[in-house]
């Protein structure tokens, strides 16, 4: 509570700040950089006018990207994941249900579900530390995508202003203040999808914007045991002008959805696939598995979170400054069985993880220019603070029955952090940022089994810097380093008898070009390092990870995207990766399930055609074949999926068609290996476990559009 108390001072000094002149009257911001003409025409629902944008107006780093609205409008975004995946070589996938966070890849980093990659929603962090599931669990199906109008990506260590989980990257999503239409829609696809959504702008005055929106969303999927996913979100924000220069907005969200889950399923055991070197159900009398089918019916979940948030803005020519404070309660249950009967062959291995948290923070940084002939300066200083209230449990069931407990306790964890940046552009052609960040983190746990507790703290001071070198206006040179961390677990740094670290540093290094030789089109290329302390590796027999060696990832990234008209773009980037341990502990030195190769590219149009907008979008993403195990003998098969949508929108009237996995392939969307047992096995097998993608899936949807 002191660490709030901070936070709502820090709002107190924001308001006493913006009493200073400020020079009228309020500019909007030049279109940040990939955003491209983002002006509304008669058939778009446009954002508000008054906006104002917190971030440098240059990037930093090669790998930097900044996305406006008119480009996500050019891509499919039927779930939160695929407005992510705008990010390059960014990968989001499902598994266990559709309810549950997605599973991260970038980078080298097979991220679990936020590990090593963070992400904010207007300045709100999304991933959960110490939580029942994983380690920075970051579930965006809070989101509802049509409201995201901006996307801010960097990639690595290089930004003092973000922290935990901020090591292969981070991602912030903007959402609107306001459309200039409301609008209706209902999906209806196969596989029992449907979707239902209102979005509406009330006109509240000039000095006012509103945006409330429901969405309801349900199927079963093509699994045999129906998925029976039923996902509910509510959103409301109002925003006031104050003055020429500022706003305050004030933003709830809520949402909640419950599921089966048909689990990862034994390679050995499913009808088409086998595995090399392992028994197949024939070797017992036994029937293979449907690639759809399942071991344990009893898998799935239940989750909520409900969010309010109050930010201040302020701006002028010479300073910016932004305050923001929000809350959120997040509760979480899911019944998984990883390993089915290899720990207790007669009830069987399943778990049910609970999390029951809340969370209050604050952010708070002002950003001043000065100006001395050709030479400019920013600098900004900032001030972040998070404390969460956890209630976490681990138990033994069967059929979703308790039959013990295999761990409880409660557990508060808090962060400070303190940040200082200078952004300096000391020629035409030079510019160096350099920034530093003092980070602690203190943690207590109360085991509720008996097992006693204890308290943790550790800080950590994290020094990063940028040079940008310009010879030509088309051309930029990068070179970075820096240092960030991700948080452990806060149970494994004070009950484990072998105790993980409560802050895990990672340094990064990058060095890139890139290039805007003509109009539109945009390529860059760059090469990174990252040295991580310590790996979180994943364990199916308890689902939690465990923190070990020590590993660096080696490669490569390219991007290209080309924006030939405000109603035409393309894109396509690939990331080359090599991830290993820096020592061999005796087992091999891959890191099990690091993405060696990935490649994403698309093309989308929306133009208008006299009274017709038709629109349409290709997208294709590709991840290659990569080590499950740390001696390379188990593989995790890669996969080639295209995603497609194609409609038009006459006058008030929209119709469109989603596709996705056009081509109908037969894919693995998430791997693991485990040791597993089946019901009729003799003894646990090692081996690979997989949960199918979707086939082709066709989903109809139309909206009506009113003022």
């Amino acid at each position: 509570m002191k660490r709030l108390g901070f936070a709502l001072a820090c709002v107190a000094l924001a308001r006493s700040a913006a009493a200073d002149p400020l020079p009228p009257p309020f500019a909007s911001p030049e279109p940040a950089p990939g955003d491209g003409d983002d002006s509304p025409h008669e058939h778009d629902a446009a954002p508000a006018t008054v906006e104002i944008h917190h971030d440098r107006p240059d990037a930093d780093t090669a790998s930097r990207l900044t996305l406006g609205r008119r480009e996500l409008e050019l891509r499919p975004r039927a779930r939160p994941a695929d407005l992510v995946e705008a990010v390059p070589g960014l990968f989001a996938v499902q598994h266990a249900g559709g309810g549950k966070a997605n599973q991260y890849f970038l980078r080298g980093f097979d991220a679990d579900h936020g590990t090593d990659v963070a992400f904010l929603v207007d300045g709100v962090p999304v991933n959960l530390p110490s939580h029942a599931h994983g380690q920075g669990f970051a579930d965006l199906h809070f989101l509802i995508p049509e409201l995201v109008v901006g996307l801010d990506a960097t990639k690595g260590t290089f930004d003092a202003r973000h922290g935990d989980f901020a090591t292969a990257g981070t991602v912030e999503l903007h959402l609107a203040e306001r459309f200039e239409e409301s609008l209706a829609q209902a999906s209806v696809g196969q596989y029992g999808v449907r979707r239902a959504l209102v979005v509406a702008s009330p006109d509240l005055g000039d000095a006012w914007r509103a945006v409330v929106a429901a969405e309801g969303f349900r199927d079963d999927g093509p699994f045999a045991n129906a998925e029976r996913l039923e996902r509910y979100n509510v959103f409301a924000r109002a925003t006031r002008d104050v003055g020429d220069a500022g706003k305050v907005s004030m933003t709830w969200m809520s949402y909640g959805s419950t599921w089966n889950g048909s689990g990862q399923l034994p390679a050995r055991a499913v009808c088409g696939d086998g595995e090399a070197g392992n028994p197949a159900p024939a070797t017992y009398g036994q029937s293979c598995i449907d690639r759809f089918g399942h071991v344990d019916p009893s898998e799935g979940g239940a989750t909520q979170r409900h969010q309010v948030s109050l930010a201040y803005d302020a701006h002028s020519e010479r300073a910016d400054l932004h305050a923001l404070v929000y809350a959120l309660q997040h509760r979480f249950t899911l019944y998984s069985n990883f390993t089915f009967n290899a720990d207790d062959p007669a009830r069987g291995d399943e778990i049910e993880q609970v999390d029951d948290r809340t969370v209050l923070g604050g952010d708070f940084r002002v950003r001043r220019h000065w100006h001395w002939g050709d030479a400019k300066l920013t600098s900004t200083l900032g001030a972040q603070v998070r404390s969460d209230a956890i209630d976490g449990a681990l138990w033994h069931d069967r059929l979703r029955q308790r039959l013990e407990a295999r761990n409880a306790a409660h557990v508060g964890e808090s962060s400070l952090a303190a940040y200082a940046e200078g952004d300096a552009r000391l020629t035409r052609f030079v510019r160096l940022v350099a920034g530093v960040r003092a980070q602690r983190m203190d943690v207590s746990v109360d085991d509720r089994l008996g097992s006693g507790g204890g308290v943790h703290g550790a800080s950590k001071v994290l020094p990063k810097a940028s040079l940008v070198v310009s010879p030509v206006a088309w051309l930029d040179l990068f070179a970075s380093a820096g240092r960030g961390f991700h948080s452990n677990d806060a149970r494994a740094a004070v009950l484990a008898t072998a105790a993980a670290p409560l802050l895990t540093a990672a340094t990064s290094y990058e060095a890139g070009v890139r290039a805007a030789p003509v109009s539109g089109l945009t390529a860059s290329a760059a090469a990174f390092r990252i040295d991580l302390d310590s790996e979180l590796v994943w364990s199916g027999d308890t689902g939690t990870t465990s923190a070990v060696g020590a590993t660096r990832r080696e490669g490569v990234e390219l991007d290209v995207r080309y924006r030939l008209a405000s109603w035409l773009f393309a894109d396509a980037d690939a990331t080359f990766t090599r991830a290993r341990y820096r020592e061999n502990a005796g087992n091999g030195e891959a890191v099990a399930l690091a993405p060696t190769r990935t490649l994403s590219a698309g093309v989308g149009a929306r133009p208008t055609v006299g009274a017709f907008t038709p629109f349409g979008a290709v997208r294709v993403k590709s991840i290659g074949e990569r080590p499950a195990v740390e001696d390379g003998s188990l593989t995790a098969q890669g996969f080639t999926v295209v995603d497609a949508n194609v409609g038009v929108r006459w006058k008030d009237v929209e119709g469109a068609l989603d596709v996705q996995n056009v081509l109908d392939a037969r894919w693995r969307e998430v791997q693991f290996a485990s040791d597993t047992r089946l019901p009729y096995e003799p003894a646990a097998v090692r081996g690979i476990t997989f949960s199918p993608g979707w086939p082709r899936t066709v989903t109809a949807r139309a909206t009506f559009y009113f003022r």
